[in-house]
């Protein structure tokens, strides 16, 4: 057989079994509901000791959807949905000790509560209860440089945790 009559037979099996064979892209659903074009995000509630927690994860998760899409961030009376949030839970596990030295590596948890709820019908379209992330950090001898290393994990975990509510929501999930 010449090579120029296999080529389109080979192509053709190739793209017969490319097409069936069930992969597809994943968080690329309907998006949300037709209609939604203005979000509202007041700052979280804190259910921590950890101040200002709640305005850095809803400033963070604000930041997403006024870099990313056709969604506007706008007052709770002017919004179709608003986002609520709560921060259930902040806890750090120690990972490792460095040695001969005074640090540790810790892993600084956080669980939100987040719901986007319909400001007309007050319908939850979309939430999760759970979500939590986690960040490593390096716990200092010096009380100054740990407070600033464990700052910049929580203010991390707002921007990455917002990415993923922003991206969830979109898609769907």
């Amino acid at each position: 057989m010449k090579l120029s009559t296999r080529l389109p037979a080979t192509l053709g099996i190739v793209l017969l079994l490319a097409s069936a064979c069930g992969y597809h892209f994943t968080g690329e659903g309907a998006g949300p509901r037709p209609g939604i074009h203005k979000v509202s995000i007041p700052v979280f509630a804190n259910n921590t000791s950890e101040p200002d927690l709640g305005s850095i994860f809803a400033g963070a998760l604000r930041s997403e959807f006024l870099q990313k899409g056709d969604i506007q961030v706008v007052p709770q009376d002017q919004s179709d949905v608003v986002f609520r949030g709560r921060i259930r839970n902040i806890y750090t596990s120690e990972v490792a000790h460095k040695a001969f030295e005074e640090t540790i590596l810790s892993r600084l948890y956080v669980t939100l509560e987040i719901r986007c709820e319909d400001t007309r019908t007050g319908e939850i379209l979309w939430q999760d209860p759970q979500f939590t992330y986690y960040q490593v950090y390096i716990q200092d001898p010096d009380p100054m440089v740990s407070y600033d290393n464990r700052r910049r994990a929580e203010e991390f975990l707002a921007k990455e945790m917002s990415s993923r509510i922003h991206d969830r929501f979109l898609s769907n999930f």
